[in-house]
């Protein structure tokens, strides 16, 4: 067992690594704003981004055991995983060509509460009356900054929700392909699958881009490897129930993104949906870090 000294050093490290890898996300989601209020087709941003990242992908594969690394016999599982992680993307960066950046990020943090909830019917886990309690103000805050602005509730806020609920799924097939797969193995079917049905529908709506855009498509994918790899950096130095909280900084990225680069500046419902939505998870956190503690003395 690793002394209290080191264990905190690690957290350190992690919580570090957490915070960058959010503020890379983040960042992305911010040129990804760029680009869709550019008029071009998200499938278009989609495929691009997934043929930049193949090489590091095809390097990873052939120092690491080459195809006999990949063999995999859950068809069905990566299927599915694959649908969810092309809508998931699709629909998040469609509802930025309207959303401002941090009104999306808010409603997107739904999907914390949503796993959770999930997780009782999916993986018989046992949620407490104080984190279901969480959950539903969790919803509550979703709701409050989703409210009508002229009378009706945007598209694209369900676009966000959708993308959000797709997200969980990935994560929740993720979990159950780890039990068989490698972490690789899925990373590199996801992506393969999403570059190849983004790319298939991109044909029929491909526009021509000028090199600076392009770039901007390129940066797109160094910053979401940069950012994956630091979260398994983080996980795999830190403890969870430590870290788990910093993920929130990416409602403080959202804000200050959108508010340097388009202008925008959350309206009051926002905010309360920011802090009611991060109180929430925290609590949930708390309650999960507690449950910990208790049965490690026990």
């Amino acid at each position: 067992m690793l002394p209290d000294a080191a264990i905190n050093s690690r957290n350190i490290r992690a919580i570090l690594f957490m915070v960058v890898a959010i503020f890379f996300m983040s960042t992305m989601d911010a040129v990804a704003k760029l680009l869709v209020q550019a008029d071009y087709s998200v499938v278009q941003i989609l495929a691009i981004r997934g043929a930049v990242l193949m090489p590091a992908l095809c390097v990873w594969l052939f120092t690491h055991g080459g195809l006999g690394s990949v063999k995999t016999r859950q068809y069905k599982g990566h299927a599915l995983r694959i649908i969810l992680g092309v809508l998931a993307p699709l629909l998040f960066f469609l509802s930025l060509r309207k959303l401002p950046l941090a009104d999306a990020t808010v409603i997107f943090f739904i999907s914390p509460f949503v796993m959770t909830a999930l997780s009782v019917p999916l993986f018989k886990e046992k949620v407490g009356v104080h984190r279901w309690g969480a959950i539903i103000v969790g919803f509550m805050g979703v709701l409050f900054v989703m409210q009508p602005t002229s009378g009706l509730l945007e598209i694209e806020a369900f676009m966000v929700l959708g993308g959000s609920l797709c997200y969980c799924g990935i994560m929740l097939t993720g979990r159950v392909l780890s039990r068989t797969e490698t972490t690789f193995t899925i990373v590199f079917y996801s992506n393969i699958g999403l570059m190849v049905i983004t790319g298939a529908f991109a044909l029929f709506t491909w526009e021509p881009m000028p090199l600076q855009d392009i770039g901007f498509v390129v940066l797109m994918a160094i910053l979401s490897l940069a950012g994956n790899i630091c979260l398994i950096k983080s996980f795999a130095m830190g403890e969870v129930g430590v870290i788990a909280p910093f993920e929130y900084t990416g409602l403080l990225w959202a804000v200050l993104l959108g508010f340097f680069i388009f202008g925008d500046f959350p309206a009051v419902n926002v905010w309360i949906g920011v802090v009611v939505i991060a109180g929430s998870g925290l609590y949930m956190i708390y309650r999960e870090n507690l449950k910990h503690g208790i049965d490690r003395q026990g």
